[in-house]
């Protein structure tokens, strides 16, 4: 693992925050827009029907040169059963242009 210390790459930040906003927002059909065009990722069906009520993500730490990691608390409920679920969202964030651009390296959380 890399040093937890290491400052966060100045291009990842608002593509944290972007993805943060996008969840928030219970958007959640593009989460899969921050992956790789070839990423293969299905979307999950049914995501109109989730409705996030809060989004708590640690600092995101450093892997290895140019891949990090961030975990995300995601409270949420469905909205035929109204009842609040949690996950965990364990998000790998990667740059293979040595921090211009980002994505996510692992698929979006299943709600």
């Amino acid at each position: 693992m890399g040093n937890p210390h290491h400052p966060v790459p100045k291009q990842l930040h608002p593509v944290l925050k972007l993805y943060e906003d996008v969840v928030r927002w219970s958007d959640l059909v593009k989460i899969y827009e921050f992956g790789k065009p070839d990423a293969g990722w299905e979307v999950q069906p049914n995501l109109e029907k989730v409705r996030v009520t809060s989004y708590e993500a640690s600092t995101p730490v450093e892997i290895e040169p140019w891949r990090w990691g961030q975990n995300a608390s995601i409270s949420y409920v469905l909205s035929d059963r109204q009842v609040v679920k949690q996950l965990l969202d364990q998000q790998i964030w990667v740059s293979d242009d040595e921090g211009d651009s980002w994505y996510r390296e692992n698929p979006p959380p299943r709600f």
